[in-house]
C-alpha cells in the first residue's frame, strides 16, 4: 500500500529545490560575469602582421583595421612607437604582398623616425618598392629623411627620379635646391624640377627659375612661369612685397604666356602693389592711351593707361572689391561707361556687392547704355543696389523692352528689397500710369506678393484697358482670397472678350481652390447661378464649375441636363464630360449610353475613357470594365483608339482580352496590336519584379 505524502514535509522539499535552483543560477551568473570580466588576450603585432601579409586589396580588410588600431594606440608612446616602427620595417623585408607593404608604409609615414630611413632608403633602389618607400619618406620629418631623398637623385632612374623630385617639392626641402637646379635643363625632368623649386621657394630656388625662364623652351616656359608665380605668392605671404612685385610684373607683361598664368600674375601684381594698387588696377581697366589722373604725394598726376586686353581687364576687375573700399569706389564708377562692353558687364557684377548709395547712379547710368548686354547686367545689379527710386525706371524699362531685357527688368522689380519699394509700386499704380507701365506694376504686385494691394488691383478690374483688366485678373490669383470671387464673377458675366473671359474663369477657379473645404469651393458660383436669369450668364457660370472641381456641384449640373434651353444643356454636358475627378464617372456613363445627341455622346465617351484613368491606383480589372463599356458605345475609330490608349495603363488579362477583341477592326488593328504588345511587356515586367 502506498504511503500518502507527508503534508508538512512536501512544502519544505519544494522550498529546498527552489533554493537549490536559485543557488545554481547564481553560480552560473557569477561564472558568466567572471568570464566577461576576464579580458580577451590582445593579438600581438606579430600575429596581426601575419594576417596582413596576405592581404590582396580585396573587401576582407579586417587585418588592416586591427593594424591601424594597434599602431594608433601606441603612436604617442615612445616605447610603443619604437616597437611598431621596428616590426613594420622588418615586415617590409618579408614576402608579403605589395598591397600589404604599402599599408605598412602608410603607418611608417606617421610614426617613422630617423631609424626608419636606412631601410626605406635601400628600397629606393628597387623600382618595385620605390613608390612605397617614397610615400613614407616624404612625410617623415628630419634631416635624415630629406638627405636620403636628395641622395636618391644621384642614383634614381626614370619615373623614380620624377617621383623623388616631387617628394622633395612636397617637403619644401631647401637642401635639395642645388641638386634640383641642374635638372632644369634636362628635358625628361625639367618640368618636375621647376614645379618642385616653385613649391620650395626662397632666394636660391627663385634665382634658378628666373635664370632658366629667359632661355627655356616654349613647352617648359608655362611650367617655369607657374613655379615663379608660386615663389611670388610665397614672397607676398612672407610680407616681402617688393620681391613678389618684381616677379608678378615680369610674368604679367609676357604676352607669350597662357592666359590663366598672366591673369594670375596681374592679380598678384595688384595685390603686391600696396599704395599703387588702385592706379595699376585702373590702368588695366582702361583702353591703351586713355588719360587718367592719380593722386600722389606730389598732388594729382596725369598718366595714360598702359596696354591691356579683355582677359587682363577681367583679372583686374576680380580685385576691385579687395582694392577699393566703399568709400573709395567712386573712381571705378566714373570709369564704368568708358571701359569695353565685356568689362562693363563684369564690373557691374562686382559693383552689385557695394552699398547702394555709393554705386546706384553709375549702375542706373549703365542701365541706359546702348549695349543690350550692359543694360541687362545693370538691371541684375539693381536687384541688390536699387530701392524705391528705381521703381519708375524699371517699370518703364519692362514695359518698353522684350525678351531677356524685359525679363531682367521684371526680375529686378520683383527682387528689390523693402516695404518702401512696395509703397512706391502702389503709389505709382495710384497715379494711373500708361497701360504698359501699369501692367508691369500689377505683375510686380503678384511677383512680390503685395497682399495689401488688393484694393488697387480690384479697382483695375474696371479699367478701360483690356490688357490691364487681364493682368489684374492674373494678379488676383496670387494675392486674392475667396472673398474676391464675387468681384471676379461680375467681370466674368459682363465682358465680351473671349480672352478676358478665360482669364476670369481661371481666376475664379484659383480663388475657389483656396477654400479649405473641398465641398464648399463652388458655393459662391452655385449661389450666383441660382440668381442669374439670362442664358449667357448661366452658361458662363456652368463653364467655371469643372475648373473648380467641387463634386457638390454635380447635382446642379445633372439638373441642367434636363433644362429646356439647349444652350444650357450643352455646357452642362461638356462640364460633366470634362470633370477633373472620377466623381462624375457614373454621370458620364449615363450620357454615353443614353444621350440622343451625337456630339454629346461622343463627348461622354471621351470623358468616360479619360475618367477611367483618373484613379492611378484603381483596380485594373474595374478600370478595364469601364473601358469595355466605352467600346460598346464607341462607333468611330477615334473613340476606339482612345480606349486602346488608356488600356495600357491597366495591364491585366481583361485588358489583353479587350485589346484582342479590337484586332478584328481594320481601322484600329495596328493600335490594338501595339496595346497588346505594351500590356504583355508590362505584365512580364511586373511578374519578374514579384518573383524577384
Amino acid at each position: 500500500m502506498r504511503t500518502p505524502p507527508n503534508t508538512l514535509t512536501q512544502p519544505l522539499q519544494t522550498c529546498g529545490l527552489l533554493v537549490l535552483a536559485l543557488a545554481l543560477a547564481a553560480m552560473s551568473a557569477s561564472s558568466v560575469v567572471a568570464r566577461a570580466q576576464t579580458p580577451t588576450p590582445a593579438a600581438s603585432l606579430d600575429d596581426i602582421l601575419k594576417q596582413v601579409s596576405t592581404y590582396d586589396g580585396g573587401i576582407n580588410s579586417a587585418a588592416l583595421w586591427k593594424l591601424q588600431d594597434y599602431v594608433n594606440a601606441r603612436k604617442d608612446n615612445p616605447a610603443g612607437r619604437a616597437e611598431c616602427e621596428a616590426k613594420l620595417l622588418q615586415f617590409l623585408k618579408t614576402s608579403a604582398t605589395p598591397v600589404a607593404k604599402m599599408a605598412v608604409c602608410r603607418h611608417l609615414r606617421v610614426i617613422g623616425s630617423d631609424s626608419a630611413v636606412p631601410a626605406l632608403r635601400a628600397m629606393l633602389a628597387d623600382e618595385r618598392a620605390a613608390d612605397m618607400a617614397l610615400y613614407a619618406l616624404q612625410q617623415i620629418p628630419g634631416g635624415a629623411a630629406e638627405g636620403a631623398l636628395v641622395d636618391a637623385l644621384k642614383t634614381a632612374k626614370g619615373s623614380t627620379t620624377t617621383a623623388v623630385i616631387a617628394a622633395l617639392g612636397e617637403r619644401k626641402a631647401a637642401a635639395a635646391v642645388p641638386a634640383l637646379v641642374p635638372l632644369l635643363t634636362q628635358p625628361a625632368f625639367g618640368g618636375a624640377a621647376a614645379t618642385a623649386l616653385g613649391r620650395i621657394g626662397g632666394d636660391a630656388a627663385t634665382a634658378a627659375l628666373v635664370t632658366v625662364y629667359a632661355g627655356t623652351s616654349a613647352d617648359l616656359k608655362p611650367v617655369v612661369a607657374a613655379s615663379l608665380l608660386a615663389c611670388a605668392e610665397a614672397w607676398l605671404a612672407a610680407k616681402n612685397a617688393d620681391a613678389a612685385l618684381r616677379l608678378f610684373e615680369s610674368l604679367s607683361s609676357d604676352a607669350s604666356l597662357p592666359v590663366p598664368v598672366r591673369k594670375a600674375a596681374v592679380m598678384g601684381r595688384i595685390s603686391a602693389a600696396g599704395a599703387h594698387a588702385r592706379r595699376i588696377l585702373l590702368e588695366y581697366l582702361l583702353e591703351p592711351g586713355t588719360p587718367i589722373y592719380v593722386g600722389t604725394d606730389q598732388g594729382v598726376v596725369r598718366k595714360t593707361a598702359g596696354p591691356s586686353d579683355p582677359d587682363m581687364q577681367e583679372a583686374a576687375i576680380a580685385k576691385v572689391a579687395e582694392v577699393f573700399s566703399p568709400e573709395a569706389i567712386e573712381p571705378v564708377c566714373a570709369l564704368l561707361l568708358r571701359i569695353p562692353e565685356r568689362a562693363q558687364v563684369q564690373l557691374l557684377a562686382v559693383l552689385s556687392g557695394y552699398p547702394a548709395d555709393r554705386v546706384l547712379p553709375a549702375v542706373l547710368q549703365s542701365a541706359r547704355s546702348d549695349a543690350l548686354s550692359v543694360r541687362i547686367a545693370a538691371m541684375k545689379a539693381l536687384e541688390s543696389t536699387g530701392g524705391p527710386s528705381v521703381v519708375p525706371f524699371l517699370a518703364e524699362a519692362a514695359a518698353g523692352a522684350r525678351g531677356p531685357e524685359q525679363a531682367a527688368a521684371r526680375s529686378a522689380l520683383g527682387m528689390l528689397k523693402g516695404r518702401a519699394v512696395d509703397d512706391a509700386i502702389l503709389a505709382l499704380l495710384g497715379q494711373q500710369p500708361p497701360e504698359g507701365i501699369a501692367g508691369e506694376l500689377l505683375l510686380a504686385v503678384a511677383d512680390r506678393g503685395i497682399f495689401r494691394a488688393k484694393k488697387v488691383v480690384a479697382a483695375s478690374l474696371s479699367s478701360p484697358s483690356p490688357a490691364i483688366r487681364v493682368q489684374a485678373l492674373k494678379t488676383l490669383r496670387a494675392i486674392g482670397t475667396p472673398s474676391d470671387i464675387p468681384a471676379v464673377l461680375d467681370v466674368l458675366l459682363t465682358i465680351a472678350d473671349d480672352r478676358e473671359r478665360t482669364e476670369a474663369e481661371k481666376t475664379t477657379a484659383v480663388l475657389a481652390r483656396k477654400i479649405a473645404s473641398p465641398d464648399g469651393r463652388s458655393r459662391m458660383v452655385k449661389a450666383r447661378l441660382g440668381t442669374e436669369k439670362t442664358l449667357e450668364a448661366r452658361i458662363r457660370l456652368i463653364n467655371v464649375l469643372p475648373l473648380i472641381g467641387d463634386s457638390s456641384a454635380l447635382p446642379l449640373l445633372r439638373t441642367a441636363l434636363d433644362d429646356s434651353a439647349p444652350e444650357v444643356v450643352d455646357p452642362a454636358v461638356r462640364a460633366i464630360a470634362g470633370w477633373p475627378t472620377s466623381a462624375a464617372r457614373e454621370d458620364v456613363l449615363r450620357l454615353a449610353r443614353d444621350s440622343s445627341n451625337e456630339t454629346h455622346r461622343l463627348l461622354a465617351i471621351a470623358g468616360l475613357v479619360r475618367s477611367a484613368g483618373l484613379d492611378t491606383y484603381r483596380n485594373p480589372a474595374a478600370a478595364v470594365a469601364d473601358l469595355k463599356m466605352a467600346t460598346e458605345f464607341a462607333w468611330r475609330p477615334e473613340e476606339k483608339k482612345l480606349v486602346l490608349g488608356a488600356l495600357v495603363s491597366f495591364p491585366c488579362k481583361d485588358a489583353l482580352d479587350l485589346a484582342a477583341g479590337l484586332l478584328n477592326d481594320p481601322a484600329v488593328k495596328a493600335e490594338a496590336q501595339a496595346a497588346i504588345d505594351t500590356i504583355t511587356q508590362r505584365l512580364a515586367k511586373d511578374a519578374g519584379f514579384m518573383k524577384g
